[in-house]
Order: C-alpha cells, then sequence, then structure tokens
C-alpha cells in the first residue's frame, strides 16, 4: 500500500502528539520516611552540578563547557535562564539561552534544572532587565532606616513581583511548548534572596506591614506545628505567650543584636565569636522579611505551575560563623532557622534547598530534613565525600558542586575524582533506590574535624578512620630531621584529608562499601564475640549489577577504602 505525503504528516503529528501525552511530568513522591524524584515514570537521582551563573548565557561558550561535563558523568546539569536576556525589552522574549541547553542536553541524554535570575540574585537584583533596573519609581527597591537605596527590588510592592511573574510565566509557556520528553524536570524559583545591607526593608509600605499584625496564614501554621516548629522560632513564639494577635514584635519579642550593632547597617557590626547556629541576632526582623520573601516567590511559583506543573524549589544563603546578623547574610532567605515560615507563606514550592559553603555540613543536613524537606544541595563545594555522605545518610535527591565548569574551585584532580565517583553510583543507582529511607544503607564523611566515624547496622558496629598514613622517606636525614618532616607530612594531612562512603547492607552478614580513603574497622553488638572477614572482593557496577574483581587476602584483607573511590563487598562471620 502507498502512502501519501499527507498521510506521513499526519501520522507524525499524532506521534507528536502522543509524545506529549504520554510523557508523564516529573514530580515528588513521599513514602513513609523518603521523598523520591519521579523522572519518566521511577525513582531518579540527580548526580549532578551547577553551572558558573553566566556560562549557558552563550551558546558558543557552552560549547566549549560540554565535553567537560559528559568528562565528569553528571546524569543532570543545573543551568540558569535570566530575566534580563528572557525580557530584554518589557513584553517582548526571547529563549534562545534556554533552547540551545535544551536541545543539547537532550543530546547528550541529560535532564536540566532551570534557575531563574530574576528579581533576585544572592541577595541582590542584578539580573533584572534594564527596564526594571532604570524604573525605580515604577519598580521601588529596599529603603534603609537611614533612607538609603539598596540594589534590591522590595518584596512589597506589588509591580515588582507581577513583571517578575508574568516574564516567568512566559518561559513556563516556552519550556512546556518545546520540551516534548521532559528534559526540563525542575525549577529553581530566583537565587539566595534575602536584603543585604539591612536586616530589613524600611519602604513606607514595609514599614507599614511591620506595625500591623502577623497575617493569617503563618499564626494558623504556627498552631497546627506548635512543637514541631525550628526550636529557636518556638523559643521566641512561646516566650511570647504563643499570642495568635499582635504585630511582628508583639508576637515573636523585640530582637537582640551583638555589641557594635547599629540598626540598618548590619555590614558595620564587629564580627561575633559565636558559630552563627545558637544566637539568633535580628530574629524577629529576619521572620518578617522571610514571610513576604516567600509570598512573593509562592505566587510567582503557583503561577508557574498552573502552566507547567513541574517541581519547584528555593535555594538558601545560610548564615555564616561570625557573621549571624541579618544583612549580612541575607535576611529574609529560607535559612533553616525560617524553613517554617516559608512552609507557611510558600505552599506552591515543592521543597527548600540549603548552598552549603561552611564547615558544618552535617548540621546543615539535619537541618534541612526536617519535617520531611527532602535534601537537594544545589550548590556546594567539590568534595566527592560530601556526596556520598549526602546520598547513603540523607537519601540526597542530588548532589551539585557549582562552578564544576571553571577554574579556581577546585582542581582537576577533584574533577575527574567526582566524575570517576559518579559513574560508580549511575551504574549502581537501582541499589541507591531501593535501600533509600531504610538502615540498610547509610553514609560515612570524615576529615581533620571529624577523624573517625562510628555507625552500627543489624549486628555490626563499623567503625571509619583516615587510610592515609604517609610518611617521609629517609635519605640520610638524622632522626630529628626525620621526626620533624613526618610531623609536617602529618599537619598537611590532616589539612587536606577527607575521606567517605556509602555503605550498604545487602545480607546479614554482607556488606557493599563505595567510596575512598577510609580504613575500616569491624565489632559485633554482642560484645563476647569476636568478628572477622569471610570474604572480601574489589569489584564496581555494571548496569546495576555487582561485577567481582580481585579476591582480596593477604596484605589486602586488612586494606581498607584506597584515596580514590573502589567498590568492595565484603562478608563477615562471628565465634566466640
Amino acid at each position: 500500500m502507498k502512502t501519501t505525503l499527507k498521510t506521513t504528516c499526519i501520522f507524525l503529528l499524532l506521534s507528536i502528539s502522543l509524545i506529549n501525552v504520554n510523557a508523564q511530568l516529573p514530580y515528588l513522591k513521599k513514602e513513609k520516611n523518603v521523598t523520591q524524584f519521579i523522572v519518566d515514570g521511577k525513582p531518579f537521582i540527580m548526580f549532578s552540578g551547577e553551572l558558573h551563573n553566566s556560562s549557558s548565557s552563550s551558546k558558543a561558550y557552552m560549547e566549549k563547557v560540554w565535553p567537560g561535563i559528559i568528562a565528569m558523568n553528571l546524569n543532570a546539569v543545573i543551568a540558569s535562564a535570566s530575566w534580563e536576556l528572557v525580557e530584554p525589552e518589557e513584553g517582548k522574549y526571547s529563549f534562545e539561552e534556554v533552547d540551545h541547553v535544551i536541545e543539547r542536553a537532550r543530546a547528550e541524554k541529560m535532564k536540566v534544572v532551570l534557575i531563574w535570575f530574576a528579581s533576585w540574585k544572592n541577595g541582590e537584583s542584578t539580573y533584572v532587565p534594564e527596564w526594571v533596573k532604570t524604573n525605580i519609581k515604577k519598580y521601588p527597591k529596599v529603603k534603609t532606616l537611614d533612607g538609603r537605596t539598596l540594589n534590591v527590588l522590595s518584596t512589597f510592592y506589588e509591580e515588582n513581583e507581577k513583571a517578575d511573574e508574568k516574564a516567568y510565566v512566559e518561559l513556563m509557556k516556552h519550556i512546556k511548548a518545546v520540551d516534548f520528553d521532559n528534559t526540563v524536570i525542575m525549577m529553581q524559583v530566583q537565587n539566595e534572596v534575602g536584603i543585604l545591607g539591612s536586616e530589613r526593608d524600611y519602604s513606607p509600605i514595609a514599614e507599614k506591614a511591620w506595625k500591623s499584625s502577623v497575617p493569617e496564614d503563618l499564626i494558623s501554621y504556627l498552631q497546627k506545628n506548635k512543637g514541631k516548629l525550628f526550636p529557636e522560632l518556638e523559643k521566641v513564639w512561646a516566650a511570647n505567650g504563643h499570642k495568635t494577635k499582635g504585630n511582628w514584635e508583639e508576637v515573636f519579642g523585640k530582637s537582640f543584636y551583638p555589641d557594635g550593632y547599629i540598626a540598618g547597617k548590619p555590614r558595620s557590626t564587629p564580627k561575633t565569636d559565636d558559630t552563627g547556629f545558637d544566637i539568633y541576632y535580628g530574629f524577629t526582623e529576619e521572620i518578617f522579611m522571610a514571610y513576604y520573601y516567600a509570598k512573593y516567590m509562592g505566587k510567582m511559583t503557583e503561577a508557574g505551575k498552573k502552566v507547567h506543573n513541574i517541581p519547584a524549589y528555593v535555594n538558601a544563603w545560610l548564615r555564616q560563623p561570625g557573621e549571624a546578623v541579618p544583612g549580612i547574610f541575607p535576611s529574609g532567605g529560607p535559612t533553616a532557622e525560617t524553613l517554617d515560615i516559608w512552609r507557611a507563606a510558600a505552599p506552591a514550592v515543592d521543597f527548600i534547598a540549603p548552598d552549603i559553603y561552611i564547615d558544618q555540613y552535617d548540621w546543615v543536613l539535619k537541618e534541612y530534613t526536617r519535617s520531611g524537606n527532602p535534601l537537594f544541595i544545589p550548590e556546594c563545594t567539590l568534595t566527592t565525600s560530601k556526596a556520598l555522605y549526602s546520598y547513603g545518610e540523607y537519601d540526597a535527591i542530588c548532589f551539585a558542586p557549582f562552578g564544576f565548569d571553571g577554574r579556581g574551585r577546585h582542581t582537576d584532580e577533584e574533577a575527574a575524582h567526582l566524575g570517576d565517583t559518579y559513574n560508580i553510583l549511575r551504574n549502581m543507582e537501582e541499589l541507591i533506590i531501593a535501600n533509600q529511607g531504610s538502615d540498610k544503607m547509610r553514609g560515612i564523611m570524615i576529615d581533620q574535624n571529624n577523624p573517625e566515624q562510628t555507625i552500627e547496622m543489624g549486628e555490626y558496629i563499623i567503625k571509619a578512620s583516615p587510610s592515609a598514613r604517609r610518611r617521609a622517606i629517609n635519605y640520610g636525614q638524622s632522626e630529628g630531621q626525620l621526626s620533624a618532616e613526618n610531623a609536617a607530612l602529618a599537619r598537611a594531612q590532616a589539612e587536606r584529608f577527607t575521606g567517605g562512603a556509602i555503605v550498604i547492607q545487602t545480607g546479614k552478614d554482607e556488606f557493599i562499601f563505595v567510596g575512598y580513603g577510609l580504613n575500616l574497622r569491624f565489632e559485633m553488638k554482642d560484645s563476647t564475640k569476636i568478628v572477622d572477614i569471610a570474604s572480601k572482593d574489589e569489584g564496581t557496577f555494571i548496569n546495576n549489577k555487582f561485577i567481582p574483581g580481585r579476591r582480596l587476602n593477604g596484605d589486602e584483607l586488612r586494606a581498607g577504602l584506597p584515596e580514590q573511590t573502589s567498590v568492595l563487598k565484603i562478608r563477615l562471620y562471628s565465634y566466640k
């Protein structure tokens, strides 16, 4: 039978329509104590990285970057879409910046998370179009206590939110139109929002809101979650009698500040000695700003989802040790202490993600998995142990070092190490997914601040410590010289050392270790028993199947995980 051109065209159009109908939109699925990210109908873990801010603005530049992306074995990339490029003239849109990322990622069989750089990026408003920047009367900015204007769009003016939302909705419409196979799986709305340079907005409309009653939706949330709130929020609300009516200071109390603090000028505050995680300066002002930032972004997110309903999140610039005054870090952003405020004011936002550049890594992971918030790390230092620990201990949806495509933030060796690790993890993804939310999977991470970690799994106690033991070579030095050189090597080792692993218990006495830089010791919970190694196989995973390599014994039996990520299958036995 002959097929006409017209018939062929109709068939192709119907096929494309069926693809669009059958392609299931990505979504988050929560079961029991774990949230999984469902992409193309099955759980998906992002082994990812975030591009430098301006990389994706140029197709020509990105062509130089893609080989490095591919070499790192990413299955998803986090890239930006900026308002100034999407809407260079009011009402006129261009999506070239977005399209070339989608098309190339699709060709490489990768997924994309897009960041909407718009009203705020890192606490300032640099990515707004020129027609917004130059029209301060129509698009007002934050005012300080002494009347200065900051380069930060005010959350309190409807024209700001309406203009941003309109462009965001147009972007979501475009993604829906061109992304027939769901290459774009998630949106990040804005980036590290909050006010830099003032603890709060002192513009006239903000002052009116400050003196007004705390909105009912926030009060209702506090009442429903009483006893489960962030400890400091619970504390200040309780100190004021759990009030349900009153202005911000009446409900949450008057904030306190460190010595030398000047109202409206937090950056002039002397650096404090506190850690930043036990003293909450300016907390009422931070809560106030968090509510109105969340309201603004919640409206945008909801409007975008009505057009194209894929998950959306917001990310946080964390308070820094010694810089714990709001306005030094962005006041009002989704920090750990304001997560409850954001949940109350922006229910359309699916989760809140931390950007982690501080040493208190485990503290951050604990705080950002409160109340079922899934762990998604869109920015972090490129440290392989942190990736392993996040996936193993906290069932992370994503780990993404920032600026992996550029120099200066990490070495080529560090990038290659993470890339090799991602390759292993991608080949064993089904095993990781099968153990998420279970005590059968744990994470280990050690460094100079935490040189040993102990975990319990089944009947066993597993102790991890650094595997590297470098010593100076004796080329005829005196005993004193050799001792001094060894001490210097030990100090250098401590300064740079990290190690980590994912541990999965695959049987009563059998464990898979995927990691590096660790010595492993085993004990029984029953202290009357002695534990030993029955067998030890090195190997790897290919297409989710463990492929054994050498059977290790003799000198290698007691060796741990080497300095490059490796896979070990260890069977244990016990006796008295």
